[in-house]
């Protein structure tokens, strides 16, 4: 064979695999939303490692890359596992919708949606989490609307979850319905002290309504708005290396 056709022949080998990396996945498990979802490695690790899985969960309007650039200076290897939300928004996609022929059944709808959402999720993260060679239980990275997801997963499903990243996010009160007392996974929530989207005081009532449950809540304030700060960056960083002996 020519080396020019082993060139090219290593080349499509190398483009499919790329493509297999990149190409989104779809949750397998019989969920009522079998969501779409990217994987990728951060830091010095391979595909193939052992490895720590964050699940990351994007804010309404945007999509399953949006949050790439929180974790691409990390130095701790770590497996993404992006989801999509199921519903179409814009240019992108949201977590939970509500249609009704009035507002209180518009609402009722949306927050079901949002139930059967993290149903899903956590089904999704138990398939990945045995799909790759994970250390540790999954933990959830979640910014904005994606912030409530990851409130609600390890309020609501504790025993799936390693820890809980919530940037910027709240949760309202008819998604705590249900909660008692007992133990939670470690919650790391960071809020910005002019965010115009999502108020300070409600992420300070969701970590306080959390915390009242038994959860570990650590609630950090950062100067600016509506994002996740370098700072905030620096700290996910800093906890997970932690938390994995790091």
């Amino acid at each position: 064979m020519g080396s020019m056709m082993k060139v090219g022949l290593a080349a499509l080998v190398l483009f499919g695999a790329w493509k297999l990396f990149l190409a989104p996945s779809t949750i397998q498990a019989d969920v009522a939303y079998p969501l779409q979802y990217r994987t990728h490695v951060v830091g010095p690790a391979g595909s193939g490692d052992r490895l720590p899985l964050v699940i990351v969960l994007h804010g309404a309007g945007a999509d399953e890359k949006d949050l790439d650039g929180v974790f691409a200076e990390f130095t701790v290897p770590v497996r993404l596992v992006s989801f999509r939300g199921p519903e179409r928004s814009g240019g992108g996609y949201v977590w939970d919708f509500g249609r009704g022929a009035n507002h209180a059944e518009a609402k009722a709808a949306q927050l079901q949606m949002f139930r059967d959402v993290a149903d899903s999720l956590v089904a999704g993260a138990d398939e990945v989490a045995a799909r790759y060679p994970t250390e540790g239980k999954p933990m959830v990275f979640g910014f904005s609307r994606g912030a409530s997801m990851a409130w609600y997963l390890g309020a609501h499903a504790p025993d799936r979850f390693g820890a809980i990243f919530a940037v910027a996010g709240s949760l309202e009160e008819e998604l705590m319905d249900g909660l008692s007392p007992g133990r939670l996974p470690p919650f790391f929530a960071y809020h910005g002290r002019k965010d115009p989207v999502i108020g300070l005081a409600r992420g300070r009532r969701t970590a306080q309504a959390i915390e009242a449950l038994a959860g570990r809540v650590r609630f950090e304030e950062f100067d600016g708005g509506h994002t996740v700060a370098p700072s905030v960056r620096a700290d996910v960083e800093r906890q997970i290396r932690a938390l994995h002996g790091g």
